[in-house]
């Protein structure tokens, strides 16, 4: 099996990039190829689902904007239902430093403050009571946000679009098929035992897969958190680790009356975000929120292939937290649950996406691969042509060294999720 691309992973960003190269080059020979029996059967399919245009970094809120527009122009223009709904993201800030970085960005994108006396009506407690602050190391909530450009989407709708743009560009899609290794071999091979050697130039000649090897010219890895195991053999550095990620789903009466509800003038109770990084997603088909938080110190690096979630992590931590401020949660039921991964960049949480070799490297995410999908898709196109700036959706470019790692140009993202 030869291909001009063969890209590895048909998440988000392995779709993303498979149509805009296909976009761009319809004379290419493609492949997409992934373990699993079919597409965004990984982390992408295991997401919180939520879009935002929030970011501290201005490369993040490039690439995440872009992408919003996008997907909003699929829905709202092309006709295609991504699940998207701009319910809105709720900020809700106990401190002065977080509030500050709040009005920063709502230089960027419409922020609007909230009054206090209207959290009530969300069943939101601006003081938690004493003692449990006390223990817990709570404060009050002193200045509340919503985020306009945000909301939730259905990640398994925006995948299915991706993909079928791309059967229909006679793309070839390998699943089931498990990429083993990536096949280093020299430039002008001498045919002696023991090539590569470390005086010969090196190229990725081919990967090896449970279904026999496939060769290209270059190879694309959007395997989220499981590139390094592809990339760590050949001594190529990543750049990421993996963060195991939980979400539960919980329900009771009130969660029920009020999760469809325009509560702030946005389509829904809005994406919420409480003290301590804890949220509620809300999903009103299911008339559930989906709890969750992105715990940093404490929560390991280590990798199972099969994550499972853990009931009293929720139970001692995100309930702990959710019903300090939201009493009326505080009897719900758990009535779902899952587990995944971010691909964390642990420098400055932004994207990598970087060339070497003939290997385009998209990965770090940092949990923001659906909100961010088409913009990398867009750049790691840009990449492939060898241009110095990729062109966005919505016309805004961004240098594609900015996101690589010799020459790396990118603010800290502090919104990580």
């Amino acid at each position: 099996m030869k291909y001009d691309v063969a890209i590895i992973g048909s998440g988000i960003v392995g779709l993303s990039t498979a149509f805009h190269l296909s976009e761009k080059h319809s004379d290419l020979k493609i492949a997409v190829i992934d373990k699993f029996h079919t597409y965004a059967q990984g982390n992408t399919g295991k997401s919180a689902a939520g879009f935002r245009d929030v970011f501290s970094s201005d490369t993040s809120f490039k690439l995440s904007s872009s992408s919003i527009r996008f997907y909003d122009h699929v829905q709202r223009i092309l006709g295609i239902d991504l699940g998207m709904k701009h319910v809105g993201y709720l900020f809700l800030m106990d401190n002065e430093s977080a509030s500050e970085t709040m009005e920063e960005i709502g230089r960027k994108t419409k922020i609007e403050e909230i009054g206090l006396d209207r959290l009530a009506d969300l069943g939101i407690s601006v003081r938690p009571d004493a003692d449990v602050k006390d223990v817990m190391g709570l404060d009050d909530i002193r200045k509340a946000y919503l985020a306009h450009n945000a909301g939730i989407m259905e990640p398994d709708k925006i995948a299915a679009f991706y993909y079928n743009q791309c059967v229909n560009r006679n793309i070839d899609f390998l699943f089931g098929t498990n990429v083993q290794s990536l096949n280093l071999v020299p430039e002008k091979p001498l045919d002696y035992p023991g090539e590569p050697f470390i005086w010969q130039d090196k190229t990725i000649g081919s990967i090896n897969t449970d279904r026999g090897e496939i060769s290209a010219d270059t190879f694309v890895l959007a395997t989220d958190v499981w590139t390094n195991f592809l990339t760590d053999p050949v001594g190529i550095d990543s750049h990421i680790r993996p963060k195991k990620r939980q979400l539960f789903k919980i329900r009771n009466e009130f969660i029920e009356a009020i999760v469809g509800r325009k509560v702030l003038s946005t389509e829904s109770f809005p994406f919420t975000v409480f003290p301590k990084g804890v949220y509620i997603r809300p999903s009103p088909a299911e008339r559930t929120f989906w709890a969750g938080v992105a715990d940093d110190i404490g929560r390991d690096f280590s990798f199972v292939e099969d994550p499972q979630p853990e009931p009293h992590f929720y139970t001692y931590n995100v309930y702990q937290v959710l019903q300090a401020y939201m009493k009326p949660v505080a009897s719900a039921s758990v009535t779902g649950m899952w587990a995944g991964y971010y691909s964390y960049n642990t420098i400055d949480g932004n994207p990598y996406i970087f060339r070497t070799l003939n290997l385009i490297v998209a990965t770090g995410t940092s949990g923001s691969g659906i909100m961010k999908g088409d913009a990398i898709g867009r750049v790691a196109t840009a990449l492939y042509d060898g241009e110095e700036k990729a062109k966005l959706y919505d016309g805004m470019r961004i240098n594609t060294a900015d996101l690589g790692v010799k020459s790396r140009h990118v603010e800290e993202e502090k919104l990580v999720l």
